[in-house]
């Protein structure tokens, strides 16, 4: 036992003798404590601390080490506005005391610069400053840099390649969806951030119950009274050439105002800044006012390239939008415009048709003319509030639209006129409310139009099938077609915790006559060429949704029921018809590893086709096609899946997204295209089943460096589609394969140059059954230099090459711009002197494929031409 205690007490005293502690007090030089001082301990050959301490209100310190290796220690002393100290210390020390003299402590200045990208919860925001650069003057200068955001030729903004459903101004929505207005014409100078809300509901009494996968843009302003816009006037030669633009636009919390007065005759298409493009607003649009027609003149196809290059056009537009805070969350928008296009268009189209009988060929020289006027007056009342929604909007459009054109065919001159003068009213009345424990949405919508379409050619055309194999000098197509449409349901929303359940029952009524006469030589022909039809559906539904939400993960299922009552009347024949439909539909969306998103939805729908295309009578469609449709309306059953992926990372500037889509239809209608010797067409419409199927691929990526100020995006896509078509009563199988790339970056060289370069290539392949496949490469490369010599100068030289490989086609074309623009900084004007197509390019070549042709235009181009322009951005 005693032999037991010596042997512990000899491991004790081995542990407690290992042990350096070392303690004391440090104090200034009035020997008061410090507190907050920071005491450490090293080997005397190292930096490295082996126990620290923090003093507190008592200045004492207590530094442990155990099992000691090293012969001497470092004790050193830190404090704030105190001079460092140290000591050396053995094993054999056990008491330092320190006493600290003052010394103020000079900060270098640091100067904090903000992240050109943050993200908060559902909202990423966009530091402007970081994007904007001195050639920039609207903000959609610079938003067309920001990684993750797209915007396209017609001016729609994407979000990881999906549209934006709203365009918001310090989160107020003046133009209705038509925000190109604004993009293009607000200064950036006069914005601070722009937003992107994911994920958002635009209504605001759903944003808890009812998920919504979309993004909208929110512009946030440096003030809060803000007063922008632009005004420009440009002349120039040759021909006598101008531009004009005066668009004030006001901002403040009460109200928002912009007006606009724009023409020009220099190839500019402002009529896009007149078009409806987010998602939400263009459902709303579809709901209302329909998109029908039958008759059309022969015109070149519109070529995929700037307008600026081949549009000679005389446009002017004005517009007024002003929205007023009647009370606190109780709006009143108003928007009114109106557009007057006069367009020229000449050229040439050859044409070759592949067909199981034989090859054909077409040639035509075409001269175009078209006039476009169109008149759009809105009033929306507005209450978006957290506990109430209602929504009124009354709406009025009117199209007065004429084209002619001069077609020479086979050295014949053939002469078209068509006109398509068009009316439309509609009313949308929404409203929602809490009612106990619930949400009860009630909607309704009713429209009405009232459209004609007159087609005149010159000579008579089909005289074989027409006028009895007799000459005639001209055939007259006259249209008539009234709608009205009503679509009313209630709905009923109640969330339980993670649940959201949706029950909406409704009726949509439509009724539409249509009646239309081909003459020849003012004669009425015989009724195989008159109709006098009336359709009208009543269609019942009912819609059951389901929906999760839980942390990151959303899924919806919904199963709308659809019953289809409808009845035809063709002069005096009568026939009825019922249909009923299950659509089930399923959505999840899932967030993942903080900057991943994964979303998929599947749908199956039905479709019944055009109604307005079922016709007993031929129409005669243009003037080398002639159309009947007497068979059953064209039903259709879709299948549509779809996998998609988002990264976003706004620390790393980087968004990746890309995804795949599968479209699946069947068709219980075949079309039949009966092609005479001259390629005019008799259409006919037999029933048998045929289907439809589309698979797609696309992605994108988009990385910005802020520290040289450069964007790079890198996208591809792919596209094949496989269906069956009749040709000449000879069943053919079609295959389109699209393959696309597209490389694009702003590329700050120096501090006084910026390069951009934009790269395309597009690969098209046609297989027509069994024959050999046809194959169309197109590439564009666009390269424009960006110089800043001094502050008030700046300088842009751009080229872009358009190559194709078809030996038919003419010569690959390359375009050239000049632009000198002198600042006045100060007063915010600017003057420049622009030249445009250097090298004085005259046409241009284009082709592409359809399902049994392809087509090669060759366009009339716009000559060398200078512009002064005076503009004054505020």
């Amino acid at each position: 036992m005693k032999y037991k205690l010596t042997l512990l007490f000899i491991l004790l005293s081995h542990f407690i003798f290992a042990q350096l502690t070392i303690s004391g007090v440090v104090k200034n030089e009035d020997g008061k404590p410090i507190s907050g001082a920071n005491v450490t301990i090293s080997p005397s050959t190292t930096d490295e601390t082996l126990a620290y301490f923090i003093t507190k209100a008592d200045g004492k310190y207590t530094l442990k080490i155990d099992s000691p290796s090293h012969e001497t220690y470092e004790i050193k002393v830190r404090a704030m506005n105190y001079a460092f100290t140290s000591d050396l210390a053995n094993q054999s020390a056990s008491n330092f005391d320190f006493t600290l003299q003052e010394k103020a402590i000079e900060l270098k200045e640091v100067k904090l610069k903000e992240s050109p990208i943050r993200k908060k919860g559902d909202t990423i925001a966009y530091d402007v400053s970081n994007f904007k650069d001195i050639k920039d003057r609207s903000i959609a200068d610079v938003i067309k840099k920001m990684p993750g955001i797209e915007i396209e030729t017609s001016g729609r903004i994407l979000y990881q390649g999906e549209p934006i459903n709203k365009y918001y101004i310090e989160g107020m929505d003046l133009l209705g969806g038509k925000y190109v207005l604004a993009n293009e014409n607000l200064s950036a100078d006069a914005v601070d951030k722009v937003q992107i809300l994911e994920n958002h509901q635009p209504i605001k009494i759903l944003d808890s119950l009812v998920y919504s996968p979309k993004a909208a843009l929110n512009i946030k302003l440096k003030n809060k009274i803000t007063y922008s816009g632009k005004a420009e006037l440009g002349f120039g030669a040759s021909p006598m050439l101008y531009q004009a633009n005066i668009t004030p636009m006001l901002f403040t919390k009460k109200q928002q105002m912009t007006g606009s007065y724009q023409g020009n005759n220099r190839g500019n298409d402002i009529s896009r800044q007149l078009k409806t493009l987010t998602l939400d607003d263009l459902l709303n649009e579809s709901e209302k006012f329909s998109n029908e027609g039958w008759l059309s003149i022969s015109t070149l196809q519109t070529p995929d390239f700037n307008s600026e290059r081949w549009l000679d056009n005389s446009i002017n537009l004005g517009t007024w939008n002003h929205l007023f805070k009647i009370k606190k969350e109780l709006d009143l928008r108003l928007n009114l415009s109106y557009l007057n296009d006069y367009q020229k268009r000449f050229g040439e189209t050859n044409t070759q048709y592949f067909l199981p009988t034989g090859d054909i060929f077409l040639n035509e020289k075409k001269q175009n003319y078209l006039q476009t006027e169109n008149l759009n007056i809105k009033a929306t009342l507005l209450r978006n509030s957290a506990v109430n929604y209602l929504e009124n909007i009354v709406e009025f459009k009117g199209d007065w639209n004429n084209t002619k054109g001069n077609l020479i065919q086979n050295d014949q001159l053939i002469q078209q006129n068509l006109t398509k003068p068009n009316k439309e009213f509609s009313n949308q009345f929404n409203t929602i409310r809490k009612i106990g424990q619930q949400l009860l949405t009630f909607r309704s919508t009713i429209a009405y139009k009232e459209y004609h379409e007159n087609l005149a050619i010159t000579p008579g055309v089909f005289s074989d099938f027409i006028n009895q194999g007799k000459p005639y000098n001209d055939a007259f197509q006259e249209i008539s077609f009234n709608k009205f449409t009503t679509n009313n349901f209630i709905e009923f929303s109640k969330g339980l915790k993670q649940f959201t359940l949706q029950s909406k029952v409704g009726v949509k009524y439509t009724n539409h006559t249509m009646t239309s006469d081909l003459l020849a030589d003012n004669e009425t022909i015989n009724s195989t060429f008159r109709n006098n039809t009336r359709w009208s559906t009543f269609n019942p539904y009912l819609e059951n949704k389901f929906s999760y939400k839980k942390n990151s993960l959303n899924a919806t299922f919904g199963m709308p029921l659809q019953w289809y009552n409808l009845s035809n009347q063709s002069f005096e024949i009568k026939k009825s018809y019922s249909r009923f439909y299950i659509e089930p539909k399923f959505n999840l969306t899932i967030d993942f590893a903080k900057f991943w998103k994964v979303s998929t939805s599947h749908n199956f729908s039905n479709d019944l086709g055009s109604l307005t295309s079922l016709h007993q009578g031929f129409i005669l469609y243009k003037y080398n096609s002639i159309q009947q449709n007497d068979a059953n309306f064209n039903e259709v059953k879709k299948w549509s899946s779809s996998l998609r992926f988002e990264y976003r990372n706004p620390i790393k500037s980087l968004f990746i997204n890309f995804g795949y889509s599968y479209n699946w239809n069947e068709n219980n209608l075949l079309y039949n295209y009966k092609y005479n010797a001259d390629a005019s067409t008799i259409l006919e419409v037999l029933e048998n089943e045929n289907h439809r199927k589309t698979h797609s691929l696309n992605a994108k990526i988009s990385q910005y460096f802020s520290k040289i100020k450069t964007t790079f995006n890198l996208s591809g896509g792919y596209n094949f589609t496989k269906y069956d078509q009749l040709l000449n009563n000879n069943l053919a199988e079609v295959n389109n394969n699209i393959l696309t790339s597209k490389f694009e970056t702003s590329f700050r060289l120096l501090s006084w140059t910026t390069l951009e370069y934009n790269y395309l290539i597009t690969n098209y392949q046609n297989k027509l059954s069994e024959t050999k496949a046809r194959t169309i490469t197109n590439q564009t490369h666009q390269i424009a230099l960006h110089f800043f010599l001094a502050e008030k100068h700046y300088i842009k030289f751009n080229v872009d090459f358009y190559l194709n490989e078809d030996k038919k086609l003419n010569p690959n074309s390359t375009f050239g711009d000049l632009m000198y623009r002198y600042s006045l900084s100060k007063k915010k004007i600017d003057f420049e002197l622009s030249a445009y197509n250097l090298f004085n390019e005259k046409y241009f070549s284009q082709n592409s494929f359809s399902a049994n042709n392809e087509q090669r235009f060759v366009y009339q181009l716009r000559p060398t031409q200078i512009m002064l322009t005076t503009r004054f951005n505020f």
